[in-house]
């Protein structure tokens, strides 16, 4: 007895589904990014992955500025890791913005002076919302791979800030010249593939004399990481067993090394690298293309704050 056409196509495509299914985790293991060739060209993290669909409301801002304390609390999921309650979320990202400012105060700098500003790999906004600016004045930018968090953001901190969803590939949507400020809070601590182009990239959309702000791992966060915390720690201690793990396998804390990256942890669902450098290794390469203007240990929780200008 022969199937009806439809349920023929419909048990075709599972069995196509399956096996393709399972040559692809042979040949891209879905826990080793870095041994994935095809990692660069993981595009971004796109709407609808779990459902098949999505639906993005008509939303038409209005009404008055709002000040940050105004703008709502973005849904857990979309935290990456920042707190565990929604006072801690928002109390971290304006510390680490605190920090951010007096930085760029010490290097004479001032943060409202600022046309520009690019929050680079943005996530749901958890600094933007309390950079200090001029309302009216000031262009404020967010952009990161995850597009549901950008769709968050599109309906949620708009019209004050503007959002947009990048891609792996080191390319921005902006002209030459664009940005006053770029800031990076732990985004090259995730860059394994591409980590110069990036730069590269970022110094592209820099004004002349623009000012660009790294977060990194290197040998003092590691020092600090073991120093506060321990494998027990509630929030920290998977951090700290993988990163132990790795030192005991190679011994990596004691080597001279000017990079390492290991595969840690989970970000949507898809693996994400931890990158560590040694500082003087990293200000050798970046000082190629920019002014390293100062460096500042412990600026953002235990990673060392870069700040860069464009010369």
């Amino acid at each position: 007895m022969l199937l009806p056409l439809e349920l023929g196509v419909a048990s075709v495509r599972r069995v196509l589904k399956r096996h393709l299914y399972r040559f692809y985790e042979r040949i891209v293991p879905p826990n080793k990014i870095l041994e994935n060739p095809y990692i660069s060209g993981k595009k971004l993290l796109p709407l609808g992955t779990a459902r098949g669909f999505y639906i993005i409301p008509n939303h038409r801002p209005s009404g008055p500025p709002r000040a940050a304390d105004a703008f709502p609390v973005p849904p857990r999921e979309l935290w990456e890791g920042y707190g565990t309650t929604p006072e801690e979320h928002l109390a971290l990202g304006r510390e680490h913005v605190e920090s951010l400012a007096r930085i760029l105060r010490e290097a004479g700098a001032e943060p409202e002076s600022f046309e520009r500003v690019l929050d680079f790999g943005c996530a749901a906004g958890r600094m933007l919302r309390f950079f200090p600016h001029t309302p009216g004045q000031t262009e404020l930018w967010g952009i990161d791979l995850k597009a549901t968090t950008i769709a968050w953001c599109q309906q949620n901190l708009t019209p004050e800030f503007h959002f947009v969803t990048n891609t792996t590939a080191p390319h921005l949507p902006f002209e030459d010249k664009h940005f006053d400020l770029i800031y990076c809070g732990s985004v090259f601590t995730h860059i394994s593939d591409l980590p110069d182009a990036w730069f590269l990239e970022l110094r592209r959309v820099l004004k002349q004399k623009g000012l660009l702000y790294v977060t990194v791992n290197d040998k003092h966060t590691a020092e600090i990481l073991f120093a506060k915390y321990d494998q027990s720690h509630p929030t920290r201690g998977w951090y700290i067993r993988m990163l132990d793990r790795l030192n005991r396998e190679t011994s990596i804390l004691k080597q001279d090394f000017g990079c390492f990256a290991f595969e840690g942890g989970q970000w949507g669902g898809f693996p994400v690298p931890q990158v560590y450098y040694d500082r003087e290794y990293l200000l050798r390469r970046w000082s190629l293309w920019m002014d390293v203007v100062s460096v500042t240990p412990e600026a953002y929780d235990v990673q060392t704050g870069i700040l860069l200008r464009k010369n």
